[in-house]
């Protein structure tokens, strides 16, 4: 079963949060109206690694992980109505603010990701050698598993730049906010499975 994120952008106006995405009206398909961000404007990525950056314990877990902070006291209307529209089968709500995410990617560069599996030996021995030769090339990883009875595949061990699993997810986010105005922003988020 596959987890999926529902993100949400607010800026702070006027002393109050409101909402920084896009709504239009939404057909549930059973018979219930409400308001949704149209799916190409919104973050959408499936990335069990930045889940788990973003709230610990969604399919990953890191050591400098954003502990779940629940939904905000005192959220929008449309992202309180998606929080409670999902009920229980929504988890792991939080919200973090731009300058955390700033701070958190500025962290990735220096952090690495514990990655275990096994893959093919000739297709190891050619990412081993890029990192040999000084010049990782980290999209010759994959693919890998986490267990195979394959004849040429191997067990390996070996740390990632955290930054090649999630970085370019979260400068996307990050750039979600280029051109908002307001004093200060945040992401609201929760999950589903």
């Amino acid at each position: 079963m596959g987890c999926d994120i529902h993100l949400y952008k607010e800026k702070h106006i006027g002393g109050r949060w409101v909402t920084a995405d896009e709504w239009v009206p939404d057909d549930y398909g059973d018979g219930d109206k409400g308001k949704e961000v149209p799916w190409d404007k919104r973050f959408t990525r499936r990335n069990y690694e930045l889940f788990g950056l973003l709230s610990k314990g969604v399919r990953s877990e890191h050591p400098y992980s954003f502990e779940p902070r629940g939904i905000p006291f005192n959220p929008c209307e449309e992202i309180a109505d998606q929080a409670e529209n999902w009920g229980s089968d929504g988890h792991s709500h939080s919200y973090l603010y731009l300058h955390e995410m700033k701070d958190m990617l500025a962290f990735l560069e220096s952090q690495t990701i514990l990655v275990s599996g096994m893959k093919d030996k000739e297709e190891l021995a050619k990412l081993q050698a890029t990192i040999d030769a000084g010049k990782p090339d980290w999209n010759l990883l994959f693919p890998y598993a986490g267990w195979t009875s394959q004849q040429d595949w191997v067990e390996f061990t070996m740390d990632v730049p955290a930054m090649f699993y999630v970085g370019e997810a979260l400068k996307e986010i990050i750039s979600g906010f280029d051109g908002v105005d307001g004093d200060n922003h945040r992401i609201v988020f929760f999950f589903d499975n």
